[in-house]
């Protein structure tokens, strides 16, 4: 940097304040590890407008669910957000053959067995899916793996003893 240069950057120190904050928000937002996630949430905040904006723009899917709750459950419509969880569980829990899914009138009740470290990114998704009412967590979580999968297995296998 020349004698110059160094003396504008004196004068002008608010192009280099902001010259700094450009870079470190690009080492924030294009960080390999964490930039993923972080410009996700960036682009879902920008979508759905800013939090407690009270114009039309703002609302975004929670206008959405206010407005259904109002309707009338329609079973098919049920059974149809039941399938999506449950073709949905398979990407968002290492288990999903532990879970039982039931959705009456947009009243989604979990339960089963699910890894402790999944259940709050579960629930969040669920919670999240249009047609959703209500969330009710009847799952029971565990921090070993194995508790999962064994307990899983013979609640499955009772299941099909008892369709059978």
């Amino acid at each position: 940097m020349t004698h110059e240069e160094t003396e504008d950057a004196m004068k002008n120190p608010m192009g280099t304040l902001g010259a700094v904050a450009a870079g470190a928000l690009a080492m924030y937002y294009l960080d390999p590890d964490l930039g993923a996630r972080r410009r996700a949430l960036l682009t879902d905040l920008v979508r759905s407008g800013l939090p407690g904006d009270s114009g039309r723009r703002g609302r975004g899917p929670q206008a959405r669910r206010t407005y259904q709750r109002g309707t009338e459950g329609d079973p098919r419509s049920d059974a149809a957000l039941r399938d999506r969880i449950q073709g949905r569980l398979g990407r968002l829990v290492s288990f999903p053959g532990a879970l039982q899914v039931s959705v009456s009138d947009g009243v989604v009740r979990l339960a089963g067995r699910v890894l402790a470290k999944e259940r709050d990114g579960l629930l969040a998704q669920l919670r999240d899916m249009e047609g959703v009412q209500k969330l009710v967590n009847a799952m029971t979580a565990h921090d070993n793996p194995q508790e999962v999968a064994s307990r899983g297995a013979a609640a499955a296998a009772a299941a099909a003893s008892l369709a059978a």
